[in-house]
């Protein structure tokens, strides 16, 4: 098999027209990620009525954070996207939360894309939106440098299609420092996979 040189180019995320379609396209799938949102948002260690910091990686038009702000009505996010065109789909989809979100554009596929987000977070999460960088090794980095977003006592929890398997995702998880590791939620072949970041003691 060829290597892929661009692990994004089975979508034209840069085309307006695309990611409209793509949007609408996932507008009539929306109905059944409920039940999965729903366990992602009780899976956070967090209390409904917390002020916590959201990051929502490869958040496109914002479907998963509005869901979460609405489970958590004190809680701010940050949506994340490689596309300017998914960004701006995103702030007009989300303009009924303004003042709570807001939007960073990076690329995940290149090392080092974290060092662009002004973190750390609550909780950082995803939705449909990893395994579209395809290589494993690039997959593997970024739980890397999602760990360094999330705080101690906070998690990440990747809702995804287990590509490759659930069980090799998680090992990905605990190698990059996620502890608790487990699957929250198995769909078939979409499931909820994550882990916690330590509380560390400060020796005061």
């Amino acid at each position: 098999m060829a290597k892929i040189t661009d692990p994004w180019d089975h979508h034209d995320w840069a085309a307006r027209d695309y990611v409209e379609q793509w949007a609408e396209r996932q507008d009539t799938k929306e109905a059944d990620r409920q039940d999965a949102f729903k366990v992602l948002a009780d899976s956070l260690p967090f209390a409904p009525s917390a002020k916590i910091t959201i990051m929502d990686i490869g958040a496109g038009y914002g479907a998963l954070t509005s869901f979460l702000l609405g489970e958590f009505p004190n809680a701010k996010a940050v949506c994340h996207d490689g596309s300017a065109e998914m960004l701006a789909l995103g702030r007009k989809r989300l303009m009924k939360l303004k003042g709570r979100v807001k939007f960073a554009q990076c690329d995940l596929s290149k090392t080092g894309w974290s060092k662009k987000i002004k973190g750390p977070f609550d909780a950082v999460v995803s939705s449909i939106a990893i395994h579209n960088v395809r290589e494993h090794d690039i997959i593997r980095s970024i739980y890397a440098e999602i760990f360094s977003l999330v705080k101690p006592g906070g998690c990440f929890l990747n809702l995804d299609r287990m590509t490759p398997s659930a069980a090799e995702q998680l090992k990905w998880l605990r190698r990059a420092g996620f502890a608790d590791v487990q699957r929250f939620w198995d769909g078939g072949k979409r499931a909820i996979v994550g882990g916690f970041k330590r509380q560390f003691s400060t020796g005061k």
